[in-house]
């Protein structure tokens, strides 16, 4: 509405002309809320705003406001759930009398023999020049510090270095599974660069999968007896010294988890 109308019709009707002016604070507050619900991105209010019709209003007002208490549900359902601190906990029982029995792996606490390999090893240390002597009978602290380079170099080379280890057939005088006896051929050989020729028993192999005992077999409880003969008359001074003390360490370690796991196989039966 122009001054000039409202001027005319304040001359008309004895009204204040002020009076039939509209108030711009309300008319900025109106433009600043429509604004806002036509540029919101809340679902619904800009259909509100947009509608042309007062049934398309009340369309999206109802619409809005009923959506919006299903989310108000689901959202109060799901603190009070949280603060409620629900648990749930799922026990289940297998029992299983059998298991695989363990690979045991041995080595001898000398890598090599002595010999058998200490004309070839001083031939290997004079050709590079490290040394320079022909004694067979002993070597030095400075010869025995070459020793493991010269394993290495017998496991990569293509000639057969077995004769330079310990053979199993050699030392193993007595072998029992369950009561049951085993032999040297039930062991997988493996070569290692610091422990010479190993032996294991009980190796599950790729191509064969069903080879691995079981602690139940013939009846028993998981029972691996080994009487060995080291041959330690035959050991590299300096190479093996002290080792013997280890190895009984280690035994006793064993003893103590076998007699660990025998005491829970009869308190679980």
């Amino acid at each position: 509405m122009s001054d000039t109308t409202i001027k005319h019709i304040a001359t008309v009707f004895p009204l204040n002309a002020e009076a039939l002016k509209p108030d711009p604070t309300f008319h900025r507050r109106r433009s600043i809320l429509r604004e806002f619900a036509l540029n919101t991105t809340t679902a619904g209010i800009p259909g509100i705003a947009k509608s042309a019709s007062i049934h398309n209003r009340i369309f999206w007002t109802l619409s809005f406001l009923v959506f919006t208490g299903i989310m108000m549900y689901f959202l109060v359902e799901n603190i009070i759930a949280y603060f409620g601190y629900p648990t749930q906990t799922s026990v289940s029982f297998l029992v299983q009398r059998s298991e695989s029995f363990p690979a045991v792996t041995i080595c001898n606490a000398s890598p090599v023999r002595f010999n058998v390999f200490i004309e070839p090893f001083l031939n290997y240390t004079n050709s590079l020049n490290l040394t320079n002597t022909n004694d067979t009978s002993t070597i030095t602290q400075v010869q025995a510090n070459y020793i493991n380079d010269f394993i290495q170099v017998i496991l990569n080379s293509n000639t057969s270095g077995k004769d330079f280890f310990f053979p199993l057939e050699s030392m193993l005088l007595y072998c029992s599974y369950n009561g049951e006896n085993c032999e040297a051929t039930d062991f997988i050989s493996f070569y290692s660069s610091v422990y010479g020729l190993c032996y294991t028993f009980n190796a599950q192999l790729k191509s064969n999968q069903s080879n691995i005992r079981q602690t139940t077999d013939n009846g028993g409880s998981g029972t691996l007896q080994l009487r060995l003969y080291a041959q330690s008359q035959d050991y590299v001074p300096y190479l093996a010294e002290g080792t013997i003390s280890k190895i009984y360490f280690l035994q006793n370690i064993f003893l103590f988890f076998y007699r660990c796991i025998s005491w829970y196989d009869d308190y679980d039966s």
